[in-house]
């Protein structure tokens, strides 16, 4: 997808020189205004960091807790930090996953089955792929932003390679989201520069995962909406 790495650059080096042209002309802060502020991120880090340690001391058990709730909540795998700790240990059962995955409501399943994916492709196989595509297509409809999917063509997240192994089980529900035309944002400075540049919809998700699973090898995102639609249309 050449057309939009080039973008995503081009768009990402103007926001750097912007940033740098607003710091040229601002005032130098104040000695207690820079102390205030490196006490204010020095508290955050603490903050931060006792979080992280109280995670590595909870059971795997508590943390599949925390992980079912994080998950209904959409949270990201980075931003999840049961996700993130689960994934570094060898303890976890992959049958509590499995468990955990038919228990939670279709997207709301999407973090234990990544994790699944991610720490046992064997138990992870053995889920009916017609249950993954549930629960992956039933997330992306449900996204509010669409970081976990990464960007269509530029890069995609595990979330979106997993949709896209699906194969044809996940194709009916994209079809259905292909008129859905609510903005797909994004968040993050390269992100969302994207994200502006291309108004990035629900329905352009959807056209995207569709070319790719029809194995079309050289699609590439088209830059106007009305050029999206026209291949929409043709679906």
């Amino acid at each position: 997808m050449k057309t939009l790495k080039i973008i995503a650059a081009a768009l990402l080096f103007t926001g750097f020189c912007l940033t740098g042209c607003r710091q040229k002309t601002q005032e130098p802060s104040s000695p207690e205004v820079l102390q205030a502020e490196h006490l204010e991120i020095d508290s955050v880090q603490k903050i931060v960091a006792q979080t992280r340690q109280s995670y590595k001391l909870m059971n795997d058990d508590t943390l599949l807790k925390k992980l079912a709730d994080q998950s209904k909540r959409k949270k990201e795998p980075f931003n999840s930090l049961a996700y993130r700790e689960l994934g570094s240990r060898k303890t976890v059962k992959p049958a509590n996953l499995v468990l955990l995955i038919h228990q939670l409501n279709k997207g709301e399943a999407l973090l234990p089955l990544l994790l699944l994916r991610s720490l046992n492709d064997k138990a992870y196989t053995a889920v009916p792929i017609e249950i993954k595509a549930n629960i992956l297509t039933d997330a992306l409809q449900q996204s509010k932003t669409f970081n976990v999917w990464g960007l269509p063509g530029l890069y995609p997240e595990e979330a979106s390679k997993a949709l896209i192994a699906c194969d044809t089980s996940a194709v009916p529900a994209l079809k259905r989201m292909l008129s859905e035309t609510r903005p797909a944002p994004l968040y993050g400075s390269k992100e969302s520069m994207v994200y502006q540049r291309y108004k990035l919809r629900l329905c352009d998700y959807a056209l995207y995962f569709i070319e790719e699973i029809r194995g079309n090898k050289n699609f590439v995102m088209p830059l106007t909406i009305p050029e999206r639609e026209a291949l929409i249309s043709k679906m």
